[in-house]
């Protein structure tokens, strides 16, 4: 199985992306082919230039997303993290997102050009307790996804001082896959 981890925060000591190369950790060592990308300052948002339409490509803009979008037709899963500001998934995931609308062939709701089935994983970071209203945030993030065909897994949330408990389940998670 080939698994893509995308930390949404460039942050060495992010919560998020420890929880996901813990994750990718666990699944390496359960033999699982893996890789992190590290999205940082040079992620570029959708334009809407429809450049992605025009060709049999994905996303024409090229940046810290460009071999993401390259590997991730042979991917068998997709493990995204991000942080919780202000109630709410930082940009980047939010950017990260919407950068995806080049997976439709066409406009939206046409055919999606990878195959449907590939699970994605996310670990979310936030500073406060966990809050429904939070997650009902994370949710409108990744909802997108199910029309893109992803198999959405329960969200891993760490808050608070439980950080470094969520980081082990998130590696077990990983050893399971």
């Amino acid at each position: 199985m080939k698994i893509i981890g995308v930390a949404c925060s460039g942050l060495d000591r992010s919560v998020s992306r420890k929880m996901i190369e813990a994750f990718l950790k666990g699944a390496a060592e359960a033999g699982h082919e893996t890789e992190l990308i590290l999205i940082h300052q040079d992620l570029l948002g959708c334009t809407g230039c429809k450049g992605c339409k025009n060709k049999d490509s994905f996303c024409v803009r090229q940046d810290v997303l460009t071999h993401y979008f390259e590997a991730l037709p042979e991917a068998d899963a997709v493990v995204l993290g991000f942080g919780i500001y202000m109630g709410y998934p930082q940009g980047e995931a939010w950017t990260f997102m919407n950068r995806h609308y080049c997976l439709h062939k066409g406009f939206v709701g046409g055919e999606c050009k990878i195959r449907p089935g590939k699970k994605l994983f996310c670990m979310v970071a936030q500073g406060a307790p966990d809050n429904p209203q939070y997650r009902e945030n994370c949710d409108a993030v990744l909802r997108p996804f199910d029309g893109w065909g992803f198999d959405r897994q329960p969200i891993l949330v760490a808050s608070g001082r439980e950080t470094e408990v969520k980081i082990q389940e998130a590696y077990e998670l990983g050893k399971r896959v």
